[in-house]
């Protein structure tokens, strides 16, 4: 059974943005996807376990450059900013060593804002995903899951591809 989290992911990675003057198409950058062994080994340091969603996340792709997705910032999706990065799972790792309250990046903003899910002892299926500038203090999730914030994406897709 593929979930609904799989099939977004699907749908970003088959995505084909337009092509540049040049004719060649330059974004996204998606790296290859880690095993769950890989990213066990890689989380083995973190003094708490991550949402299956984020193991998914980083089975479809550890990171890239996703440049120019739409993404919605406002649940009305008026307005979009852009998903400047997905983080690899090397640096969010050290990332959240560094910050050490317990919370996880996974994407940066071209407008210098971060998505983020925290870290449990008990294992969780789903990762809310909070998103702020780096500078502030975010107590709300953004988003109720990783899912959620996918489909999210792919909704302001399919809307930007429909009006072109």
């Amino acid at each position: 059974m593929v979930s609904t989290l799989n099939e977004a992911l699907e749908f970003i990675a088959n995505y084909v943005p337009p092509k540049s003057p040049d004719g060649r198409v330059a974004y996204p950058i998606l790296e290859d996807g880690l095993s769950y062994a890989e990213i066990k080994q890689k989380l083995k340091d973190l003094p708490f376990d991550l949402p299956t969603e984020v193991y998914e996340l980083y089975q479809w792709s550890d990171g890239g450059f996703l440049g120019n997705l739409p993404y919605p910032n406002r649940s009305d999706r008026s307005e979009y900013a852009k998903i400047d990065k997905f983080i690899s799972l090397g640096r969010a790792v050290s990332l959240a060593k560094e910050w050490g309250n317990g919370a996880f990046p996974l994407f940066e903003y071209e407008d210098g804002n971060i998505c983020f899910t925290v870290g449990s002892q008990v294992k969780q299926r789903i990762a809310p995903i909070f998103c702020r500038h780096k500078s502030s203090v975010a107590e709300q999730p953004k988003y109720d899951s990783l899912t959620t914030m996918m489909v999210k994406l792919v909704e302001g897709i399919q809307s930007e591809t429909s009006r072109r």
